[in-house]
């Protein structure tokens, strides 16, 4: 298992200009991770998934390509 770092946000609690929350889990695979946060955070949208435990390497990243 690997560590990942998944992006998410819950439009009902966040305004647009929030930087999104950061849910960090062992995961077999990128797709593993997103389960995982997703069964813990029902209502979220997950918006970039990384390899890694750093949250703000993965948000400098989500940021980045965003743009």
């Amino acid at each position: 298992m690997k560590k990942y770092v998944v992006l998410y946000r819950i439009e009902s609690v966040m305004s647009p200009c929030e930087a999104p929350f950061g849910f960090i889990c062992h995961a077999d695979d990128a797709d593993h991770a997103e389960e995982q946060c997703v069964n813990a955070y029902p209502d979220c949208g997950v918006v970039w998934i990384a390899e890694g435990d750093d949250y703000r390497a993965a948000l400098d990243n989500y940021y980045e390509l965003e743009n």
